[in-house]
């Protein structure tokens, strides 16, 4: 979702990757930026566990980390701004009978508050999952196939998973689906060429071109 359909920046930089940051500094922590960048996709507080074993830190402080992540994303709310075009492809969309599903590893109360801060209508979406709520994150691909078990979407040929990490592409490969990587987020090209998705896309308005 962030980094997909929503756009992960203010000035330039990554709001996303900046909450990580200030959870870690206020908490007497310095990390960098790109070792912060290698978890995107994952749920929040596998992320920081990963991180915390990366960096030889105790693993005790997940619950304080994620505890600060989340109130520094709900400061950062009213920053996060939709992606060009993205509402007038929900619309065609569902003009089409194409469903569309939203999934993020961020807690579903906080995506239903971004989802509202944008001015979208839940409705627009026949699928919205987190998979956090799931139990299990990314690239485990438990949130497409409960997306195509709750939309009675059985051929595997019939679905793209699109998102902006590394972790959305093989996500999507493990659940068998076709596959597209989308450059408005804060993983580069080659990084995602290297897990082979069908399509890399510049932002989520190009997937027309292949409907």
């Amino acid at each position: 979702m962030i980094g997909t359909t929503i756009k992960d920046s203010q000035n330039g930089e990554s709001l996303v990757l900046d909450c990580f940051y200030n959870s870690f500094y206020s908490n007497g922590y310095q990390i960098g930026h790109e070792q912060i960048n290698q978890q995107r996709g994952r749920i929040k507080k596998e992320a920081i566990r990963n991180i915390l074993i990366n960096s030889n830190l105790e693993i005790d402080l997940i619950d304080k980390l994620y505890f600060d992540f989340i109130n520094s994303l709900n400061t950062s709310l009213s920053c996060f701004q939709e992606m060009k075009g993205a509402t007038l492809l929900f619309k065609q969309f569902k003009e089409k009978g194409i469903k569309i599903g939203l999934g993020s590893g961020l807690p579903m109360d906080f995506m239903c508050r971004i989802i509202n801060q944008l001015g979208w209508q839940t409705e627009w979406f026949d699928y919205i999952g987190s998979s956090e709520e799931l139990g299990k994150g990314r690239p485990d691909p438990i949130m497409v196939i409960d997306s195509m078990e709750k939309l009675k979407i059985k051929d595997k040929e019939k679905v793209l998973k699109i998102g902006d990490t590394v972790i959305d592409i093989q996500e999507g490969k493990n659940a068998g689906v076709i596959t597209a990587g989308v450059l408005t987020g804060t993983q580069k090209r080659d990084e995602l060429e290297k897990f082979k998705p069908d399509y890399i896309f510049n932002d989520i308005t190009e997937i027309k071109l292949i409907i």
